[in-house]
């Protein structure tokens, strides 16, 4: 039962890997991602069997690949694919607002994806908001509110009496990051990102509360 835990209180990834600033129409992005997850689970009970709160870590070795294309100055596409969490995802920014002489920019960046591991499978939508200010140039901070939704089924053979992971999760929280442009097109952003469980449909519900915390790095190029 603990090993199935662990990966469905895993099967999170990380919604903030880039800024609110968009890329010029016509312009493309090419960006890996490498990130560790610190997963915390609190006190609860499953089956009338007390679960004693518990934490553990699991790094990712496998950088996620990302890529963005610029439609309009102000909108972008792009996908994702994350080999070390089996998740597909595509995504769009919508820039709202470019203020204060284009230091100030504010987007949401919605995606859809559907990811696939050996015990859970099931469609991710996410929705951060995130809020960029240029401190200079080639320096940028990041951050705003993240809301996502996670849909798991379980094949059958692998559904036992006292564990079904199957249901839908509802997680918020936020994240920040700073983004480095030395030179040429390239881009580094460390980042930190919280995540929390705060609804539960099906059989996931009598799961305990899961915390994530994901510290990772994003190093890019565009052109």
């Amino acid at each position: 039962m603990a090993s199935a835990l662990f990966v469905s209180a895993g099967c999170q990834s990380p919604a903030f890997v880039s800024t609110a600033r968009t890329l010029p129409a016509g312009a493309n992005d090419i960006t890996l991602s490498i990130n560790l997850t610190r997963v915390s689970l609190a006190e609860s009970e499953l089956e009338g069997v007390p679960l004693p709160g518990r934490g553990f870590t699991l790094p990712d070795p496998v950088p996620e690949l990302l890529y963005a294309h610029g439609v309009t100055d102000d909108f972008e596409l792009g996908a994702r694919l994350a080999f070390g969490s089996g998740l597909f995802e595509v995504h769009a920014k919508y820039r709202l607002l470019a203020a204060l002489d284009r230091t100030l920019h504010v987007a949401l960046a919605p995606a859809v994806g559907y990811r696939a591991l050996a015990l859970v499978n099931g469609p991710v939508l996410t929705l951060p908001a995130i809020v960029t200010f240029d401190l200079s140039p080639h320096v940028s901070l990041s951050g705003g509110p993240v809301l996502s939704y996670a849909s798991y089924t379980m094949p059958r053979s692998l559904v036992v009496t006292d564990l079904d992971l199957r249901g839908a999760t509802v997680y918020v929280g936020a994240g920040l990051g700073v983004e480095l442009r030395p030179a040429f097109g390239f881009h580094v952003m460390p980042s930190v990102e919280l995540q929390r469980s705060i609804s539960r449909r099906g059989d996931v519900e009598n799961l305990p509360d899961i915390d994530m915390l994901f510290v990772g790095v994003s190093l890019g190029w565009g052109s």
